[in-house]
């Protein structure tokens, strides 16, 4: 859905967020290609582009800060610094939590952006809590000299959020990330205060990542078993309009135990939903399709039905070694 390969980093500032902020005074624009290219990467690098948010307010949306602080920026670009001023001082009074750290605060403009067939502006906002120590290499005049830099990796993930003008007749929508999952609190819900535009996206994502953890973790599994199992899951995701734990389990678990039942419910429960379409494609491509043997043997199963893979696949024991074998039946190669 968002495409920003042709996108124009036109105006971006960093501000200082500690005890006490400081801020950025000078809105650059145009950087030069590599520098562009970083901020770019920094901006967009493991967002969700799959889910979309908005923003939201119990009593008017006009009180919700950055919400206000982004429009002011798409409707008139000369505000950018001190919009952008707004939006690191309202981060710094939600940040007031001992394991919330230090940081810099990244504000770019970026224009051409290409939401579906037509180019919007985005602005992209992204915390750096951590810097690293990078090794800058140069050769001057055929003498080698290396030095030590403090720097930002902008492959790293960060909490970020990217918000799209959709124009004066609609709201922004909002993609983002955070670093950790007990970052979601305070960026998600206090500096951002955005909620998830499709609830059956979102819960169907987190019923299937839970499954999917439940099942590999689980030692009384053999690897063909799990193999099974997720291929299960997603048959059961597919075949459904409607995710209902226990049903889930009954289809796809052969008379589990009631500690196994009790622990699939609890973990699950919260996340039955009408099942997301787009979820599942996420997911196809996260389940397991490898068993993988020692350190350097992988059998890649493309199969879903749990019958057809018993068929192919056999695990034993040789007698004389003590050794686990697989032995994989086939028709032809290819």
């Amino acid at each position: 859905m968002l495409e920003v390969t042709d996108s124009k980093l036109t105006h971006y500032i960093v501000h200082g967020i500690e005890d006490t902020i400081v801020f950025g005074e000078e809105v650059f624009s145009q950087p030069e290609v590599l520098l562009e290219a970083a901020f770019t990467q920094l901006a967009f690098s493991k967002i969700r582009i799959e889910q979309q948010y908005e923003f939201f307010h119990e009593s008017n949306i006009e009180l919700n800060e950055v919400y206000m602080y982004a429009k002011n920026i798409f409707n008139d670009e000369s505000r950018f610094l001190e919009e952008s001023k707004h939006i690191a001082t309202h981060l710094e009074s939600v940040s007031n939590h001992p394991n919330i750290k230090n940081g810099d605060l990244f504000i770019g403009l970026f224009e051409d952006c290409l939401v579906g067939t037509e180019t919007r502006k985005v602005l992209s906002v992204v915390k750096i809590d951590e810097k690293e120590l990078f090794l800058d290499v140069k050769n001057e005049q055929n003498t080698m000299t290396v030095s030590g830099i403090d720097g930002i990796n902008v492959r790293k993930i960060n909490n970020a959020a990217i918000i799209v003008d959709m124009g004066p007749d609609e709201e922004p929508i909002v993609f983002m990330r955070t670093r950790r999952k007990d970052d979601v609190v305070y960026w998600q819900e206090r500096f951002l205060k955005v909620k998830v535009q499709d609830e059956a996206y979102e819960k169907t994502d987190l019923a299937l990542q839970e499954m999917r953890k439940h099942i590999l973790k689980e030692e009384n599994y053999s690897n063909t078993e799990k193999l099974g199992l997720l291929n299960k899951t997603l048959d059961y995701f597919r075949s459904e309009e409607e995710f209902q734990v226990d049903n889930y389990i009954d289809t796809v678990f052969e008379a589990p135990e009631e500690s196994t039942r009790d622990v699939i419910v609890n973990s699950v429960k919260p996340y039955e939903t009408i099942i997301s379409e787009t979820a599942i494609e996420k997911a196809e491509k996260n389940f397991k399709r490898k068993i993988k043997l020692d350190e350097n043997i992988e059998i890649v199963v493309n199969v879903r039905d749990i019958e057809e893979v018993e068929k192919l696949i056999e695990v034993g024991r040789d007698e004389t070694t003590g050794r686990k074998f697989y032995k994989i039946y086939f028709e032809e190669e290819s």
